[in-house]
């Protein structure tokens, strides 16, 4: 029952990972398409104003930390809990066969030990994801404002 309950808690913790992961496609793309947008327009600008330049640059650069904290929150964690028989880092520091014969001779006090482990390396790694995928939203929602109006400026 509490191997079981270890294991529950381990999937949620991989869930909220992978929920983090499913974030950043579209916040990505909005990204790249504000920038897509910006660029198209200022290959039409027959010249460059002060209000185009400062309202174009720190746009460029609010998405541009958008998108380096969004490469963050993707960026694999492949550290682990060391010698561990769940972690797919721990299992192949081993030989197959040892795994093999190993697996089966660890005790449910053992197991379950390695199960918590994972999950509390998981929670590290959902809220590290989180908390770049947090300051991710804000560098695109702060560059909102300065995208509209360097938008504005370069379409009139």
């Amino acid at each position: 029952m509490e191997i079981e309950r270890s294991e529950n808690i381990l999937n949620l913790q991989l869930e909220w990972v992978k929920t983090a992961d499913s974030k950043v496609a579209p916040l990505f793309a909005i990204n790249i398409a504000m920038l897509g947008l910006l660029a198209a327009l200022v290959k039409l600008l027959p010249s460059w104003t002060i209000a185009t330049a400062i309202f174009s640059s720190i746009t460029v650069l609010l998405l541009a930390m958008s998108m380096l904290f969004l490469a963050l929150t993707m960026f694999p964690r492949l550290i682990g809990p060391k010698e561990s028989n769940v972690f797919f880092g721990g299992i192949t520091k081993q030989s197959e066969e040892k795994y093999i014969l190993n697996m089966p001779s660890i005790s449910d006090t053992e197991y379950q030990k390695d199960i918590l482990s994972q999950v509390y390396r998981n929670a590290e790694i959902a809220s590290s994801k989180y908390a770049n995928l947090k300051l991710a939203f804000i560098f695109t929602f702060a560059s909102a404002i300065p995208w509209l109006v360097a938008v504005y400026i370069l379409y009139v």
